[in-house]
Protein backbone atom coordinates (compact mmCIF):
# COMPACT_ATOMS: atom_id res chain seq x y z
CA UNK A 1 0.00 0.00 0.00
CA UNK A 2 1.36 3.28 -1.46
CA UNK A 3 1.98 5.77 1.60
CA UNK A 4 -0.51 8.77 1.73
CA UNK A 5 1.40 10.94 3.97
CA UNK A 6 1.50 14.50 2.29
CA UNK A 7 5.17 15.43 2.90
CA UNK A 8 6.14 18.77 1.59
CA UNK A 9 4.86 18.04 -1.84
CA UNK A 10 1.36 17.56 -1.88
CA UNK A 11 -0.56 14.36 -3.25
CA UNK A 12 2.88 13.01 -5.05
CA UNK A 13 2.53 9.78 -3.69
CA UNK A 14 -0.94 9.61 -6.14
CA UNK A 15 1.84 8.82 -8.93
CA UNK A 16 2.56 5.68 -8.07
CA UNK A 17 -1.51 5.24 -7.13
CA UNK A 18 -2.35 6.34 -10.35
CA UNK A 19 0.26 3.35 -12.37
CA UNK A 20 -0.95 0.44 -11.66
CA UNK A 21 1.85 -2.69 -10.83
CA UNK A 22 3.14 -4.79 -13.55
CA UNK A 23 5.70 -7.10 -11.63
CA UNK A 24 9.58 -6.22 -12.58
CA UNK A 25 12.42 -8.78 -11.54
CA UNK A 26 14.03 -7.74 -8.89
CA UNK A 27 17.67 -7.88 -8.66
CA UNK A 28 19.49 -8.17 -5.09
CA UNK A 29 23.30 -7.82 -5.21
CA UNK A 30 25.54 -7.09 -1.74
CA UNK A 31 22.28 -6.63 -0.12
CA UNK A 32 20.94 -3.96 -2.36
CA UNK A 33 18.19 -3.88 -4.74
CA UNK A 34 19.48 -2.91 -8.34
CA UNK A 35 17.46 -0.92 -11.04
CA UNK A 36 19.72 -1.53 -14.14
CA UNK A 37 18.13 0.20 -17.36
CA UNK A 38 18.70 -0.49 -20.85
CA UNK A 39 17.08 2.17 -22.03
CA UNK A 40 19.88 4.61 -23.96
CA UNK A 41 17.75 7.28 -23.86
CA UNK A 42 15.88 8.90 -20.78
CA UNK A 43 12.15 9.40 -21.93
CA UNK A 44 8.72 8.71 -20.07
CA UNK A 45 8.59 4.89 -21.11
CA UNK A 46 11.85 5.33 -18.60
CA UNK A 47 9.66 6.67 -15.73
CA UNK A 48 7.40 4.42 -16.46
CA UNK A 49 9.70 1.64 -15.38
CA UNK A 50 11.21 3.37 -12.76
CA UNK A 51 7.60 3.70 -10.91
CA UNK A 52 6.67 0.18 -12.02
CA UNK A 53 10.21 -1.28 -10.47
CA UNK A 54 9.66 0.67 -7.13
CA UNK A 55 5.56 -0.76 -7.11
CA UNK A 56 6.78 -4.26 -7.32
CA UNK A 57 9.58 -3.41 -4.37
CA UNK A 58 7.20 -2.04 -1.92
CA UNK A 59 4.79 -4.86 -3.24
CA UNK A 60 7.37 -7.45 -2.26
CA UNK A 61 8.86 -6.23 0.61
CA UNK A 62 6.82 -3.74 2.37
CA UNK A 63 8.06 -1.98 5.25
CA UNK A 64 11.79 -2.79 4.65
CA UNK A 65 13.78 -0.30 3.79
CA UNK A 66 15.89 -2.27 1.66
CA UNK A 67 19.01 0.26 -0.20
CA UNK A 68 17.71 1.22 -3.95
CA UNK A 69 20.72 1.45 -6.58
CA UNK A 70 19.53 3.33 -10.05
CA UNK A 71 22.14 2.19 -12.55
CA UNK A 72 21.84 4.62 -15.76
CA UNK A 73 25.25 4.82 -16.75
CA UNK A 74 25.75 7.15 -19.80
CA UNK A 75 21.64 7.73 -21.07
CA UNK A 76 21.06 10.41 -22.95
CA UNK A 77 18.53 13.14 -21.54
CA UNK A 78 16.08 13.55 -23.88
CA UNK A 79 13.90 16.58 -22.07
CA UNK A 80 14.08 18.29 -18.67
CA UNK A 81 10.73 17.19 -17.48
CA UNK A 82 11.19 13.52 -17.21
CA UNK A 83 14.66 13.66 -14.99
CA UNK A 84 12.51 15.94 -12.70
CA UNK A 85 10.07 13.54 -12.46
CA UNK A 86 12.60 11.17 -11.70
CA UNK A 87 14.24 13.60 -8.95
CA UNK A 88 10.46 13.57 -7.43
CA UNK A 89 10.60 9.79 -7.41
CA UNK A 90 13.67 10.19 -4.91
CA UNK A 91 12.51 12.65 -2.73
CA UNK A 92 9.35 10.28 -2.12
CA UNK A 93 11.31 7.40 -1.48
CA UNK A 94 13.60 9.19 0.99
CA UNK A 95 11.23 11.23 2.52
CA UNK A 96 8.04 8.86 2.77
CA UNK A 97 9.73 5.53 2.77
CA UNK A 98 13.46 6.28 4.53
CA UNK A 99 15.28 4.41 1.68
CA UNK A 100 18.89 5.12 1.25
CA UNK A 101 18.74 6.37 -2.69
CA UNK A 102 22.33 5.68 -5.03
CA UNK A 103 21.92 7.16 -8.52
CA UNK A 104 24.73 5.94 -11.35
CA UNK A 105 24.45 8.28 -13.25
CA UNK A 106 27.02 10.21 -16.34
CA UNK A 107 24.01 11.37 -18.53
CA UNK A 108 25.02 13.37 -21.83
CA UNK A 109 23.18 16.18 -22.29
CA UNK A 110 22.13 19.49 -24.68
CA UNK A 111 21.00 22.68 -24.10
CA UNK A 112 17.62 21.80 -23.06
CA UNK A 113 18.90 19.24 -20.41
CA UNK A 114 21.84 21.40 -19.45
CA UNK A 115 19.86 21.78 -15.68
CA UNK A 116 20.93 18.52 -15.09
CA UNK A 117 24.27 19.71 -13.68
CA UNK A 118 22.87 21.01 -10.56
CA UNK A 119 20.15 18.97 -10.23
CA UNK A 120 19.76 17.79 -6.80
CA UNK A 121 20.61 14.11 -7.93
CA UNK A 122 24.18 14.64 -7.87
CA UNK A 123 23.93 14.32 -4.09
CA UNK A 124 22.61 10.72 -4.84
CA UNK A 125 25.51 9.67 -6.66
CA UNK A 126 27.27 8.51 -3.78
CA UNK A 127 27.71 5.29 -2.51
CA UNK A 128 27.81 6.46 0.96
CA UNK A 129 24.37 8.14 1.47
CA UNK A 130 26.13 10.81 3.05
CA UNK A 131 24.51 13.39 1.18
CA UNK A 132 20.86 12.80 1.56
CA UNK A 133 20.18 15.58 3.61
CA UNK A 134 22.02 17.72 0.86
CA UNK A 135 19.51 16.10 -1.82
CA UNK A 136 16.49 17.24 0.32
CA UNK A 137 17.06 20.53 1.46
CA UNK A 138 18.33 21.43 -2.53
CA UNK A 139 15.17 19.63 -4.15
CA UNK A 140 13.08 21.93 -1.52
CA UNK A 141 14.78 25.01 -2.70
CA UNK A 142 17.57 26.41 -4.27
CA UNK A 143 18.42 29.90 -5.97
CA UNK A 144 21.86 29.26 -6.88
CA UNK A 145 23.96 30.80 -9.55
CA UNK A 146 21.54 28.96 -13.25
CA UNK A 147 19.53 27.28 -11.02
CA UNK A 148 16.11 28.33 -9.45
CA UNK A 149 14.05 26.28 -7.82
CA UNK A 150 10.83 26.43 -5.33
CA UNK A 151 7.87 24.32 -4.01
CA UNK A 152 4.82 27.06 -3.97
CA UNK A 153 2.39 25.31 -1.06
CA UNK A 154 -0.80 25.20 -2.00
CA UNK A 155 -2.06 27.32 0.98
CA UNK A 156 0.14 30.65 -0.32
CA UNK A 157 -3.26 31.23 -2.48
CA UNK A 158 -4.76 32.54 0.54
CA UNK A 159 -1.34 34.95 1.24
CA UNK A 160 -2.54 38.69 -0.56
CA UNK A 161 0.77 38.72 -3.00
CA UNK A 162 2.20 35.12 -3.31
CA UNK A 163 2.31 35.28 -7.40
CA UNK A 164 3.57 38.62 -6.73
CA UNK A 165 6.37 37.84 -4.58
CA UNK A 166 7.06 34.71 -6.85
CA UNK A 167 7.16 36.96 -9.76
CA UNK A 168 10.11 39.46 -8.50
CA UNK A 169 11.88 36.81 -7.32
CA UNK A 170 11.90 34.80 -11.00
CA UNK A 171 12.76 38.57 -12.41
CA UNK A 172 15.06 39.17 -10.42
CA UNK A 173 16.85 35.47 -11.19
CA UNK A 174 16.94 35.87 -14.79
CA UNK A 175 18.10 39.51 -14.97
CA UNK A 176 21.43 38.70 -13.74
CA UNK A 177 22.14 36.70 -17.19
CA UNK A 178 21.26 39.74 -19.61
CA UNK A 179 18.07 38.53 -20.47
CA UNK A 180 16.76 40.87 -22.80
CA UNK A 181 13.70 42.69 -20.49
CA UNK A 182 10.49 41.61 -22.87
CA UNK A 183 12.19 38.30 -22.25
CA UNK A 184 11.93 37.96 -18.58
CA UNK A 185 8.29 39.60 -18.63
CA UNK A 186 6.98 37.14 -21.08
CA UNK A 187 8.65 34.09 -19.32
CA UNK A 188 7.70 35.72 -16.14
CA UNK A 189 4.31 35.57 -16.94
CA UNK A 190 3.50 32.33 -18.43
CA UNK A 191 5.01 31.11 -15.40
CA UNK A 192 2.92 32.86 -12.58
CA UNK A 193 0.09 31.85 -15.20
CA UNK A 194 1.09 28.28 -14.08
CA UNK A 195 1.58 28.36 -10.73
CA UNK A 196 -1.72 30.04 -10.02
CA UNK A 197 -3.40 26.96 -12.23
CA UNK A 198 -1.79 24.92 -9.83
CA UNK A 199 -2.14 26.52 -6.54
CA UNK A 200 -6.34 27.77 -7.47
CA UNK A 201 -7.56 24.77 -10.14
CA UNK A 202 -5.74 22.13 -9.08
CA UNK A 203 -5.60 23.01 -5.34
CA UNK A 204 -2.32 21.59 -4.55
CA UNK A 205 1.19 22.67 -4.27
CA UNK A 206 3.27 23.52 -7.20
CA UNK A 207 7.12 22.35 -7.84
CA UNK A 208 8.40 24.93 -10.26
CA UNK A 209 12.27 24.39 -11.57
CA UNK A 210 13.58 27.28 -13.94
CA UNK A 211 17.58 26.32 -15.55
CA UNK A 212 19.56 28.55 -17.69
CA UNK A 213 21.89 26.92 -20.00
CA UNK A 214 24.40 29.82 -20.84
CA UNK A 215 27.33 30.38 -23.47
CA UNK A 216 25.92 28.52 -26.22
CA UNK A 217 27.03 28.72 -29.75
CA UNK A 218 24.75 28.14 -32.15
CA UNK A 219 24.69 27.26 -36.03
CA UNK A 220 21.96 27.00 -38.50
CA UNK A 221 22.62 24.71 -41.63
CA UNK A 222 25.63 24.54 -40.36
CA UNK A 223 26.61 28.27 -40.62
CA UNK A 224 27.66 29.80 -37.07
CA UNK A 225 25.61 32.41 -36.18
CA UNK A 226 27.24 35.41 -34.22
CA UNK A 227 26.16 36.11 -30.46
CA UNK A 228 25.53 34.15 -27.13
CA UNK A 229 22.53 32.31 -26.78
CA UNK A 230 21.10 30.98 -23.46
CA UNK A 231 18.76 28.06 -22.93
CA UNK A 232 15.67 28.62 -20.69
CA UNK A 233 14.60 25.63 -19.48
CA UNK A 234 11.45 25.45 -17.39
CA UNK A 235 9.42 22.24 -15.78
CA UNK A 236 6.46 23.51 -13.84
CA UNK A 237 4.61 20.17 -11.73
CA UNK A 238 1.73 19.53 -9.77
CA UNK A 239 -0.15 16.27 -8.57
CA UNK A 240 -3.44 15.88 -8.06
CA UNK A 241 -6.66 14.32 -8.81
CA UNK A 242 -7.89 17.55 -10.73
CA UNK A 243 -6.56 17.22 -14.73
CA UNK A 244 -5.77 20.01 -17.42
CA UNK A 245 -9.39 20.35 -18.43
CA UNK A 246 -11.72 18.90 -15.94
CA UNK A 247 -12.55 22.79 -15.12
CA UNK A 248 -13.77 23.61 -18.37
CA UNK A 249 -15.56 20.16 -18.37
CA UNK A 250 -17.46 20.70 -15.14
CA UNK A 251 -18.48 23.93 -16.73
CA UNK A 252 -19.98 21.96 -19.42
CA UNK A 253 -21.35 19.33 -17.64
CA UNK A 254 -23.39 22.24 -15.12
CA UNK A 255 -24.00 24.53 -18.02
CA UNK A 256 -22.19 27.52 -16.37
CA UNK A 257 -21.91 28.97 -19.79
CA UNK A 258 -23.12 32.22 -19.15
CA UNK A 259 -20.66 34.18 -21.24
CA UNK A 260 -20.37 35.10 -24.92
CA UNK A 261 -16.66 33.12 -24.97
CA UNK A 262 -18.00 29.79 -23.24
CA UNK A 263 -21.10 29.80 -25.12
CA UNK A 264 -18.91 30.37 -28.27
CA UNK A 265 -16.99 27.10 -27.55
CA UNK A 266 -19.97 25.32 -26.84
CA UNK A 267 -20.30 26.08 -30.81
CA UNK A 268 -17.07 24.31 -31.00
CA UNK A 269 -17.72 21.33 -29.13
CA UNK A 270 -21.19 20.12 -31.28
CA UNK A 271 -18.57 20.31 -34.15
CA UNK A 272 -15.79 17.90 -32.09
CA UNK A 273 -18.25 15.90 -30.68
CA UNK A 274 -18.81 14.05 -34.07
CA UNK A 275 -14.96 13.81 -35.23
CA UNK A 276 -14.15 12.33 -31.79
CA UNK A 277 -11.97 9.32 -32.48
CA UNK A 278 -9.76 6.82 -30.56
CA UNK A 279 -6.88 9.31 -30.64
CA UNK A 280 -8.78 12.21 -30.43
CA UNK A 281 -11.24 12.48 -27.82
CA UNK A 282 -13.45 14.39 -25.38
CA UNK A 283 -10.43 14.56 -22.76
CA UNK A 284 -8.27 15.91 -25.61
CA UNK A 285 -10.54 18.78 -26.64
CA UNK A 286 -11.56 19.92 -22.70
CA UNK A 287 -7.34 20.11 -22.27
CA UNK A 288 -7.58 22.31 -26.11
CA UNK A 289 -9.93 24.19 -24.78
CA UNK A 290 -8.07 25.37 -21.27
CA UNK A 291 -5.33 26.54 -22.88
CA UNK A 292 -7.65 29.00 -25.35
CA UNK A 293 -7.46 32.33 -24.49
CA UNK A 294 -10.45 33.44 -22.34
CA UNK A 295 -10.93 30.41 -20.74
CA UNK A 296 -10.50 28.98 -17.73
CA UNK A 297 -11.03 25.69 -15.37
CA UNK A 298 -10.15 28.12 -11.96
CA UNK A 299 -13.22 27.95 -9.78
CA UNK A 300 -12.82 31.65 -8.74
CA UNK A 301 -13.27 32.65 -12.31
CA UNK A 302 -16.47 31.05 -12.97
CA UNK A 303 -16.57 33.32 -16.03
CA UNK A 304 -13.93 35.09 -17.90
CA UNK A 305 -10.80 33.24 -18.23
CA UNK A 306 -7.03 34.20 -17.18
CA UNK A 307 -4.36 36.47 -19.74
CA UNK A 308 -3.65 34.07 -22.47
CA UNK A 309 -0.66 31.44 -21.81
CA UNK A 310 -1.02 29.90 -25.35
CA UNK A 311 -0.44 33.59 -26.45
CA UNK A 312 2.36 34.32 -24.12
CA UNK A 313 3.90 31.07 -25.12
CA UNK A 314 3.43 31.98 -28.76
CA UNK A 315 5.28 35.10 -28.00
CA UNK A 316 8.11 32.81 -26.85
CA UNK A 317 8.40 30.65 -29.66
CA UNK A 318 8.70 33.43 -32.14
CA UNK A 319 11.76 35.02 -30.43
CA UNK A 320 13.25 31.48 -29.91
CA UNK A 321 14.84 28.67 -31.58
CA UNK A 322 13.72 25.72 -29.72
CA UNK A 323 9.80 23.78 -30.32
CA UNK A 324 9.99 21.32 -27.38
CA UNK A 325 7.51 22.92 -25.37
CA UNK A 326 4.45 20.50 -23.91
CA UNK A 327 2.03 19.49 -21.46
CA UNK A 328 1.00 16.31 -19.67
CA UNK A 329 -2.26 15.46 -17.73
CA UNK A 330 -3.39 12.61 -16.99
CA UNK A 331 -2.70 9.99 -19.86
CA UNK A 332 -2.72 12.64 -22.50
CA UNK A 333 -0.41 15.11 -24.05
CA UNK A 334 -0.76 18.32 -25.50
CA UNK A 335 2.46 19.44 -27.75
CA UNK A 336 2.84 23.39 -28.54
CA UNK A 337 3.55 23.19 -31.78
CA UNK A 338 4.97 27.00 -33.36
CA UNK A 339 3.72 26.59 -36.83
CA UNK A 340 -0.18 25.75 -35.56
CA UNK A 341 -0.06 28.24 -33.00
CA UNK A 342 -2.07 31.04 -34.78
CA UNK A 343 -4.78 32.56 -33.44
CA UNK A 344 -8.05 33.68 -35.88
CA UNK A 345 -9.56 37.09 -35.80
CA UNK A 346 -11.26 36.14 -32.44
CA UNK A 347 -8.73 34.98 -30.83
CA UNK A 348 -8.97 31.20 -31.34
CA UNK A 349 -6.66 28.90 -31.58
CA UNK A 350 -7.79 26.01 -33.65
CA UNK A 351 -4.19 24.30 -33.14
CA UNK A 352 -4.07 23.58 -36.83
CA UNK A 353 -3.05 25.07 -40.17
CA UNK A 354 -6.49 26.41 -41.00
CA UNK A 355 -6.29 28.72 -37.69
CA UNK A 356 -10.20 26.90 -37.39
CA UNK A 357 -11.28 25.55 -33.99
CA UNK A 358 -14.84 25.32 -35.18
CA UNK A 359 -15.06 23.53 -38.01
CA UNK A 360 -11.49 21.72 -38.32
CA UNK A 361 -9.78 19.06 -36.60
CA UNK A 362 -6.67 20.03 -34.59
CA UNK A 363 -3.21 18.75 -36.00
CA UNK A 364 -2.64 14.96 -34.62
CA UNK A 365 1.01 15.93 -33.92
CA UNK A 366 -0.52 18.68 -31.58
CA UNK A 367 -2.06 14.91 -29.94
CA UNK A 368 -0.35 12.10 -27.86
CA UNK A 369 -0.84 9.76 -25.40
CA UNK A 370 1.51 9.56 -22.39
CA UNK A 371 3.72 6.93 -20.95
CA UNK A 372 2.42 7.11 -17.66
CA UNK A 373 -0.66 8.14 -16.32
CA UNK A 374 -0.08 11.80 -14.42
CA UNK A 375 -2.20 12.69 -12.08
CA UNK A 376 -2.01 15.84 -11.91
CA UNK A 377 -0.61 18.71 -14.93
CA UNK A 378 3.30 18.86 -15.93
CA UNK A 379 4.64 21.11 -18.50
CA UNK A 380 8.30 21.07 -20.18
CA UNK A 381 8.95 24.58 -21.58
CA UNK A 382 12.38 24.62 -23.66
CA UNK A 383 13.32 28.31 -25.09
CA UNK A 384 16.27 29.22 -26.73
CA UNK A 385 17.42 32.90 -26.66
CA UNK A 386 19.88 35.46 -27.46
CA UNK A 387 21.94 36.88 -25.05
CA UNK A 388 21.07 40.89 -25.18
CA UNK A 389 24.19 43.11 -26.21
CA UNK A 390 24.34 45.27 -23.07
CA UNK A 391 26.18 48.15 -25.48
CA UNK A 392 22.81 48.51 -27.88
CA UNK A 393 20.98 49.78 -24.58
CA UNK A 394 23.97 52.11 -23.66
Amino acid sequence: MISTKEGILKNLYKLFEANPNHTSKIFFEKGEIIFRCTDKVFLGTTISKVINFVNTVHSKYKNIKVPLVFDFKDIILDDKLSYILFECICYHLIKEYHHKVVIYMHPNYSINTHGINSSSLIYLNDASGKNTDKYISHFEMEIYHNHFRRIIKGSEKEKTNYLGNLSQAIDTFLKYFSIAEDYRDDVTEVIIELVGNACEHGQTDCLLDIDIADDYSKSVENIPQQGIFYGINIAIVNFSDILLGDGVKDKFETNNLNEDRYIKLKEAYNYHKNVFTKKYSDVDFYNLSSLQDKISGRPYYSLSGGTGLTKLIHSLQEKSDMNACYVISGNRCVRFIRDILDYDDDKWLGFNKERDFFNSMPDMRTLGECYIYFPGTAYNLNFVMKREDENEHN
